[in-house]
């Protein structure tokens, strides 16, 4: 093998590594001190090998039952929110695709700007609409909150993929006795599988993870789970909480959306990079 050849391999692996540790370090070094004692945890020589212990889930469970209430809060905004994104996105998708309507790939412009804007500027003017309306510190709130800034990224990625399906499909089942809208469900759907897996992941990774939304429109009893790990990280020092606690909070917080990504994972990859070649 060519001098020029290993070097080019090594500076690849290199930078792949650099780039797999920036982004899997903190989430090994929380899931590393969730199971150390409270001493091992801010060692000034990082002790790799530890005694494991269970202390810290042990303390999560019995001196902040209200995390997990939380926790259960946050998966249902969050399956709310991609359901109402799916519904909303595919049919406007499906318009921007396939219609021809002039005008209409103008708004996509709009769609895309929503998206560029900071959440903090939105969420200000809403917050005295949603005091008015009634539904401040609800569920309700977030869902709608999520929804409207994630429909544009997903009517956007959802478009991609339906181009990528040849109209044909559709014109031969409407000669096989089909409506536009027997063909969008019983043959187009189904086609659409991997995209809507995309979809879902990317709605359910930024809802999940939310901070910012849930934190301004939310008091006692919306509050989400990664509002609640702030709250714990405000008390430290004051002994009601140790960093251990935190740490295992953090843990079992991440956990259920990396274990949806993981059994997703080979659609989620595929069906992105069948968008984009096809977009």
């Amino acid at each position: 093998m060519p001098a020029r050849s290993v070097k080019q391999r090594f500076l690849m692996w290199a930078a792949l590594l650099v780039v797999v540790f920036a982004a899997c370090g903190p989430i090994v070094v929380a899931i590393l001190s969730s199971f150390k004692l409270e001493r091992d945890i801010f060692t000034f020589v990082p002790k790799l090998i530890v005694e494991p212990t269970l202390e810290n889930y042990q303390a999560l469970v019995r001196d902040w039952p209200q995390f997990f209430v939380t926790l259960r809060r946050s998966m249902f905004v969050t399956i709310c929110s991609a359901f109402v994104i799916l519904v909303v996105s595919l049919p406007a998708a499906y318009a921007y695709s396939r219609l021809q309507v002039r005008g209409v790939s103008t708004t996509a412009l709009f769609l895309i700007g929503v998206r560029m804007i900071p959440p903090i500027i939105i969420t200000i003017p809403l917050y005295p609409l949603f005091r008015g309306l009634g539904i401040t510190d609800t569920p309700v709130a977030l869902i709608l909150v999520y929804s409207a800034f994630e429909v544009s990224l997903s009517v956007m990625l959802l478009k991609t993929f339906i181009d990528g399906i040849p109209p044909e499909i559709e014109e031969q089942a409407s000669i096989d006795g089909c409506s536009r809208f027997q063909a969008f469900i019983r043959v187009l759907l189904p086609l659409l599988a991997p995209g809507i897996i995309a979809v879902i992941l990317m709605v359910s990774m930024f809802t999940w993870n939310d901070f910012v939304f849930a934190f301004l429109l939310t008091g006692t009893s919306a509050k989400t789970a990664p509002v609640m790990i702030g709250e714990m990280r405000g008390l430290i020092g004051q002994g009601a909480i140790t960093w251990g606690t935190i740490f295992a909070a953090a843990t079992v917080q991440m956990l259920p959306i990396l274990t949806l990504i993981w059994i997703a994972q080979k659609r989620l990859v595929g069906g992105i990079v069948m968008g984009a070649v096809k977009g």
